[in-house]
């Protein structure tokens, strides 16, 4: 006997009993299932919520940072002008200063020479004590050397003897 003359000699109501289980089958199942579906798009709404959250936060962080850089970076530009302001008025006072100092080396060195041969030093005493150059006491005893009498000028004096 094949399967087909087995499933004639079934009534009807069997057939529709083994219908209506199979239909309840697939029902359950896929009530089944529509509850699973529900429950995990559930999950997923609140993990994109989470999400979208999360990405609040750090948009929020983010801005907070580029308004932080931007405060340091103006920072930054005010410190290099102010820098190049200090330097600009260091090398002012250097300059100054140097400019200054060689004036009074200039004029202490050439006013205390002056006054030795204006005393009747020797040359070779005013170029020693005032560590000038044979060409700056020559010139200084050409300028200032002629109401001393010559013979001191070449003479040394009585400290030297």
């Amino acid at each position: 006997m094949s399967l087909f003359d087995a499933l004639r000699t079934v009534p009807q109501s069997a057939y529709l009993w083994f219908a209506l289980a199979s239909v309840s089958v697939v029902l359950v199942a896929t009530m089944f299932i529509a509850i699973r579906a529900l429950r995990q798009s559930a999950r997923l709404r609140r993990q994109v919520d989470e999400l979208r959250r999360d990405q609040q936060r750090q948009s929020t962080s983010i801005l907070a940072l580029h308004g932080a850089m931007k405060v340091i970076s103006e920072d930054v530009i005010n410190h290099g002008q102010h820098q190049s302001s200090v330097t600009r008025t260091l090398e002012r006072l250097t300059d100054r200063q140097s400019e200054l100092r060689l004036r009074d080396v200039d004029e202490g060195l050439y006013s205390q020479a002056i006054a030795l041969i204006r005393q009747g030093r020797s040359r070779q005493e005013v170029r020693k004590l005032c560590a000038l150059s044979e060409s700056e006491t020559d010139l200084l005893f050409s300028l200032h050397g002629q109401g001393v009498r010559s013979s001191q000028l070449h003479q040394p004096s009585r400290r030297d003897r």
